[in-house]
């Protein structure tokens, strides 16, 4: 079993030394000079916290960054991304895959929680750069009964494949709807009625935009969370991504289900889809709320460290309230809250966590003077700040070097030609 210690790290405004036994936290102590029985990080210049989880992505949508800027969402989707998507192929999406892996890494990312095409590819590409993951099998049917009968048929080829995979501490499975729109009632219930029985989470966007929730409301007679709550599949064990237009019952609805939503405020504000997230409402009604970037294609990047600023900030700004939703919460938000709504025990440095943690550079300037360290991480700095991640109890990044880097540059540049060609 490997130990790793790390030495004389910043914590909680204290130098400490952590212990890692396999992939778990064994102690946080003060800072000691007693020989120890393992590998030793020199954590000096250095401050310790969670990793980050991104809890709503589009991995390999990396490879649309900066295509289709500026338009609005419906547009944007139907005239730009749905049109390409269409060329998709597995090595394009472990390419793309791998090229986000590298960037939440080096922004200081362990962990996101996917919803994409060719997941397996995804999955390879996790493993190879040590990274967490929760994969989804994504599907449409557009309200086309042919094509519920093979989504029904693709989650049980799914099942199958997932189940002769070898057994993975990183990566764990899923499904996805893509949203009330593209998906009819019964292969929403389809779905997750097969996720209950396969223990995998339930990954769905929802109330994105007000034009989703008008058009849910023609068409279903319900707004997309009640519709859902209709059909009987908000548990636990569902992840909304978005959650932007949520009144006060379908915050009781999903506060009583124990669902988790994952705001994306970069996205969410990119494409105009909302600013007023309801961050109090739902954390006071009991649903777990967690961040993510969304994909590169309507966020551009996937810096969860921007995110988590850019969240605090809308809060204090819709609200008119200048401690609303202060550094600490938000920092919670973006990495207990991800892990919890995965079902990870990560996302807080405590003995007996699993080994998920960032180690940041003192001397970058965002942290020049550090009057306070947690502040300066949230309010100042960017992903470049992150020295060194651990995932799992192992080393994925030392000193910003992470291995394969130049080579994932440039399969990215190549492999973006076969994609995008409309």
């Amino acid at each position: 079993m490997n130990r790793l210690i790390i030495r004389n790290v910043l914590l909680d405004e204290q130098q400490a030394d952590i212990i890692i036994e396999g992939n778990s936290i064994l102690s946080i102590a003060p800072h000691s000079s007693a020989p120890f029985d393992g590998e030793e990080i020199d954590a000096t210049g250095l401050a310790a916290f969670p990793s980050f989880c991104n809890t709503h992505a589009h991995s390999a949508m990396s490879l649309f960054r900066g295509y289709g800027d500026d338009m609005p969402l419906e547009r944007w989707l139907q005239e730009k991304i749905w049109p390409n998507e269409a060329n998709l192929d597995a090595e394009i999406v472990y390419w793309g895959s791998r090229l986000a892996c590298l960037e939440m890494i080096k922004s200081g990312t362990t962990c996101f929680n996917d919803m994409y095409f060719f997941a397996e590819e995804t999955a390879r590409a996790c493993e190879e750069m040590g990274m967490r993951a929760t994969l989804s099998l994504t599907f449409f049917d557009h309200f086309d009964s042919q094509k519920a009968e093979q989504v029904k048929r693709d989650l049980d080829s799914y099942a199958a494949r997932v189940a002769a995979l070898p057994e993975s501490e990183l990566v764990r499975w899923a499904v996805a709807p893509h949203a009330v729109y593209t998906v009819s009632g019964p292969t929403l219930q389809y779905a997750a009625e097969f996720a209950r029985e396969h223990n995998m989470l339930y990954h769905i966007h929802a109330s994105e935009s007000k034009t989703e929730c008008a058009n849910s409301l023609r068409d279903f007679g319900a707004t997309p969370v009640r519709h859902l709550n209709n059909l009987g599949v908000l548990s636990d064990k569902t992840i909304i991504a978005h959650g932007v237009w949520l009144d006060d019952e379908e915050i009781r609805m999903l506060g009583d289900h124990g669902c988790s939503v994952v705001h994306n405020p970069n996205s969410n504000l990119k494409l105009a889809s909302g600013h007023a997230f309801r961050y109090n409402e739902l954390r006071d009604a009991g649903a777990n709320v967690a961040l993510g970037t969304d994909g590169c294609s309507s966020s551009n990047n996937l810096d969860m460290i921007e995110a988590t600023k850019v969240m605090t900030m809308l809060q204090k700004g819709w609200r008119l309230d200048p401690v609303a939703m202060p550094a600490s919460e938000a920092l919670a938000v973006a990495t207990r809250g991800g892990f919890r709504a995965l079902g990870i025990n990560a996302g807080a440095l405590q003995p007996g966590m699993l080994a998920d943690l960032i180690l940041v550079d003192l001397d970058n300037i965002a942290f020049i003077p550090n009057n306070n360290t947690l502040s300066n991480l949230v309010y100042a700095a960017h992903g470049d700040c992150v020295d060194t991640v651990i995932c799992n109890g192992r080393p994925i990044m030392r000193h910003r070097i992470v291995e394969g880097e130049e080579e994932i540059k440039s399969n990215a540049r190549r492999i973006v030609k076969r994609l995008i060609t409309q």
